[in-house]
């Protein structure tokens, strides 16, 4: 188990070795996509951050910027207005270097949206592979 411990440590090392030549570490930016299209739906999203108000760091995190929302538009399909809870939530995550923390601030959220040049510590992607969240990267 140390010698595991003693790889991560020296992962990170040189993850935060390479951030720093480039600039500091930020504060990462989770954005949260929500679709409100009735008054169960924001029913709904006021249960879901009462709920996660209970989880370690939420309210800092929501207090700082470090998480915020983006309402989304309805989508049609075939004339048929499809609720937000049907389809899975997906985040932007703004960050060099993508932690175990990191995973499990997302909440419920099934997809996650990186930047192509972000990095994931090994614990980052066991937590997001228990969770079963699918990472997408955009070319930004």
């Amino acid at each position: 188990m140390s010698g595991l411990r003693d790889e991560i440590r020296a992962i990170l090392r040189e993850e935060i070795a390479v951030l720093e030549v480039g600039g500091q570490i930020g504060v990462p930016s989770i954005r949260e996509e929500v679709q409100i299209t009735t008054n169960a739906d924001l029913n709904q999203f006021v249960l879901n951050i009462a709920h996660r108000a209970s989880e370690p760091g939420f309210v800092e995190d929501l207090e700082r910027g470090g998480i915020s929302f983006e309402l989304v538009s309805p989508i049609s399909a075939g004339g048929t207005v499809i609720n937000a809870l049907e389809k899975p939530t997906v985040n932007f995550l703004d960050k060099k270097i993508v932690t175990e923390r990191d995973i499990i601030l997302l909440g419920s959220a099934r997809v996650l949206r990186v930047a192509k040049t972000s990095r994931f510590t090994p614990l980052a992607l066991d937590e997001a592979r228990r969770r079963r969240i699918r990472i997408e990267r955009s070319e930004a």
